[in-house]
């Protein structure tokens, strides 16, 4: 994968994969959706001089569910999306401090038919991420 440089011509586009499924409530996201200044539809509008058109992968903003909506992860995770921003909401939950189960996760790995765990995920993406943000607490 090639990554950017000061040489690389302007990024038109970026998707932004926007993982929730971590121990928090979802109020980056909530509270995203009532900004104004720029607001949600002028960034996925690309309406803003000089800035990428953005392509929120975000549960709770997507009209994709289900596999749908999980393909841009898993082809993100195979390194065959790029550029991502990946972005963390919410604490996450430390899995190794159980002998069974999960805390956390966001789909089911086709391979196996088990859950995907947030950790899973971050431990997949953020190698292949152009940048990885952690918002909340």
């Amino acid at each position: 994968m090639e990554r950017w440089s000061q040489d690389s011509p302007p990024i038109a586009e970026i998707d932004v994969l926007w993982i929730t499924a971590g121990l928090g409530c979802d109020g980056d996201t909530i509270a995203m959706t009532a900004a104004t200044q720029p607001s949600i539809e002028e960034i996925v509008q690309g309406a803003i001089p000089w800035t990428p058109r953005v392509k929120f992968h975000n549960p709770f903003l997507s009209s994709e569910v289900g596999d749908d909506f999980l393909r841009r992860f898993h082809l993100a995770a195979e390194g065959k999306l790029d550029p991502f921003i990946l972005v963390i909401e919410g604490s996450i939950p430390n899995e190794n401090n159980k002998s069974e189960g999960y805390w956390a996760s966001l789909g089911t790995d086709p391979s196996t038919g088990q859950p995907i765990t947030t950790c899973e995920w971050i431990d997949r993406l953020a190698p292949h991420a152009w940048a990885v943000i952690a918002v909340g607490t």
